[in-house]
């Protein structure tokens, strides 16, 4: 008996995993905003003081920041012109920036492992 209760929790548990991939997968790719969040979450990563951080390692989040800056401003692909897409994407970037500033690392963190990935 306990071994048909388990089969049909697994096959729950299964179910309910597939249902959650079909309606990632329906919602498309990420929008302007995830990736212009993500670059304001990397962006306060960088700024989070850390004596055990190389300046290099400090370096290297930042340029993470900035290539999902410029993947905002390409994925908003304002109607306008390349650089009013740009101050668009800067000006969300900034704003998250600044409220994620007083956020715990941990916290941060959380929001970058969830930052879809740049395509190519």
């Amino acid at each position: 008996m306990r071994r048909a209760a388990l089969t049909r929790r697994l096959a729950g548990i299964a179910a309910g995993c597939l249902a959650a991939a079909a309606s990632a997968a329906a919602a498309g790719p990420a929008d302007w905003r995830a990736y212009a969040d993500c670059a304001a979450a990397y962006r306060a990563n960088a700024q989070l003081s850390d004596p055990d951080r190389p300046a290099s390692m400090t370096a290297q989040i930042s340029e993470v920041a900035a290539d999902y800056a410029r993947e905002a401003a390409r994925r908003l692909a304002h109607p306008a012109s390349k650089a009013a897409a740009r101050r668009a994407a800067e000006a969300r970037i900034a704003g998250q920036a600044k409220r994620l500033a007083g956020q715990s690392r941990a916290a941060v963190e959380k929001l970058i492992d969830a930052c879809p990935q740049i395509d190519g």
